[in-house]
């Protein structure tokens, strides 16, 4: 790496960590969510990265304007990291986009099957959504306007999202909804990630690696917790909704969970395996209910996942992780402030709202 190199690393690295040392604390967040009201709430945001929240509402009333705002926020951010920089870490960073793209679309199909399957008016709702080029020429207008599933998955032609739209039809999603085809739309992003940052060089694709497979563990517990413990999905559905990578889905214990008939699934065998400290503490709880326990597993996977992205924040030489825990960071910053603004709107009371923003 040339001096060049490392003098521009250094600035990205300093220009990250101060942005992070700016976000809002945990200790701020608390203080949001105990607002009385929600223009008490926006009110405390001022002189923080997000007062023009409060402009927003004051001109509106519209909290989906808030939340297109956010959005659209996180769009620009994560343009502006990926402008400082070059080669493949900045291919690296654009393809991290696509999550946002990959909601963004998730919200345009959502509306176009609204609107064609279940006859409902989706006007007022399709200008919240982000209009603009995010990673790929995708024509948003074509999927909302389409007037079958063949034309909203020919709008799709020219983007990476074709070759997974096209694997469903209008009676599979008549008949199942949109949450097969939405899983396999979160799979196509990490999946194109993963081909990307294959190309890093050897130190930042190693921790790019890790992240991506401790995170598709993570997914996938919370995958099986949920949808095979909670909701009953067959062997085939689970396996197809399964993120690639990982540990878990190598194991004798995920094979025997899938294979077991739903109501005889347990998932103490899944977390002691790889989340020791987690069946510890769900023994120790003796929680009843698998939705309590769902809810238990997930805050606790979580907050490992925070914990990590944290973790890489120790070292001072600029690596992928940086970036990593940056996007995430400003990930959850917009996720609490989106639950508060909701939760303050639609009359929860504080102790709910804390209990959520954590």
């Amino acid at each position: 790496m040339s001096l060049t190199d490392v003098n521009r690393y250094a600035f990205i690295n300093a220009k990250l960590r101060l942005r992070i040392a700016n976000m809002l604390s945990d200790e701020q967040i608390q203080h949001l969510a105990a607002s009385q009201n929600l223009e008490q709430m926006l009110h405390l945001l001022k002189g923080s990265a997000f007062e023009e929240l409060a402009t927003l509402f004051s001109e509106s009333g519209d909290i989906q304007r808030l939340e297109a705002w956010l959005f659209a926020r996180n769009v620009d951010i994560h343009r502006q990291v990926a402008s400082l920089l070059d080669g493949v870490h900045s291919i690296v960073a654009t393809q991290l986009s696509r999550k946002l793209e990959v909601e963004n679309l998730k919200g345009m199909i959502r509306l176009w099957f609204s609107s064609r399957i279940k006859a409902q008016n989706i006007d007022y709702r399709y200008g919240y959504l982000y209009h603009k080029k995010i990673v790929s020429d995708i024509d948003w207008s074509a999927i909302i306007n389409a007037q079958t599933f063949e034309e909203l998955t020919h709008a799709l032609l020219h983007s990476p999202y074709y070759s997974v739209v096209q694997q469903f039809d209008a009676h599979r999603i008549t008949s199942e909804g949109l949450f097969f085809l939405e899983t396999a739309l979160d799979r196509q992003w990490v999946s194109l990630l993963r081909q990307e940052a294959r190309k890093l060089p050897a130190v930042d694709r190693h921790l790019v690696q890790e992240v991506l497979d401790r995170d598709a563990d993570l997914k996938n517990c919370i995958n099986l917790v949920r949808f095979g413990y909670l909701y009953a999905l067959t062997e085939a559905q689970l396996r197809e909704i399964m993120f690639y990578g990982g540990k878990l889905l190598f194991t004798k214990e995920f094979n025997d969970f899938v294979t077991a008939e739903p109501a005889k699934r347990t998932i103490e065998p899944l977390l002691v395996r790889l989340f020791p400290q987690l069946a510890k503490q769900l023994a120790e709880q003796n929680l009843q209910g698998a939705h309590r326990q769902t809810i238990a597993v997930e805050s606790y996977l979580f907050s490992q996942r925070r914990s990590r992205y944290k973790a890489m924040l120790k070292g001072y030489p600029f690596t992928f992780g940086t970036l990593l825990s940056y996007f995430f960071l400003e990930e959850r910053q917009h996720a609490l402030i989106r639950a508060i603004i909701n939760g303050l709107h639609y009359g929860y009371k504080a102790e709910q709202i804390r209990e959520y923003a954590q």
